[in-house]
């Protein structure tokens, strides 16, 4: 009884204790992984975007199983304080997963946050900008495609460009 008792108190807590994320404070938290650094748009990175302005990566590449496993999961706890309401498209197998989180930014445009983790190839991946209104409704569009260890989401956005996430064994 009193063991339950604890894990109630511990649990309750624990729940107060956690608060909603706005995506920049998210992307903050993510670009702070261990492991994880704050780069320059490279060949490695399985996101491919002309919709987002602004943007700022943060990544990490052939990551260990230890390393994934801490990072991968600590990445998840902090999108799960993420409203929920904010995500425009995304999933998981756990072997891979991608989610694209969105909100108005007041200005007129809309604040983007996009995760992208692979447990195959051990890669982490996090992009925050911004993105018109136009192309969040053609992400939300999309077809999220995941088999194995493959993810792939791919938008057109008429006079924007190209939205792309691959996941794969070769990227």
């Amino acid at each position: 009884m009193k063991k339950l008792f604890l894990s109630l108190v511990i649990l309750v807590a624990a729940g107060m204790g956690a608060s909603a994320m706005n995506l920049k404070e998210a992307f903050g938290a993510l670009s702070n992984l261990p492991a994880v650094e704050v780069r320059e748009p490279d060949y490695n990175l399985p996101v491919i975007s002309d919709v987002v302005q602004n943007g700022h990566i943060a990544a990490a590449y052939n990551l260990d199983r230890e390393q994934i496993l801490v990072s991968g999961n600590a990445a998840l706890a902090i999108l799960n304080q993420v409203p929920l309401q904010y995500m425009v498209n995304g999933g998981s197998n756990g072997l891979v997963s991608a989610f694209v989180y969105a909100t108005p930014d007041g200005e007129g445009a809309n604040d983007i946050l996009i995760a992208a983790m692979s447990g195959y190839r051990g890669s982490l991946a996090f992009l925050y900008g911004k993105a018109d209104d136009a192309s969040i409704e053609a992400i939300r569009q999309a077809p999220l495609h995941i088999e194995g260890s493959f993810l792939s989401l791919e938008a057109t956005v008429p006079d924007a460009g190209e939205f792309n996430i691959l996941l794969s064994k070769a990227r």
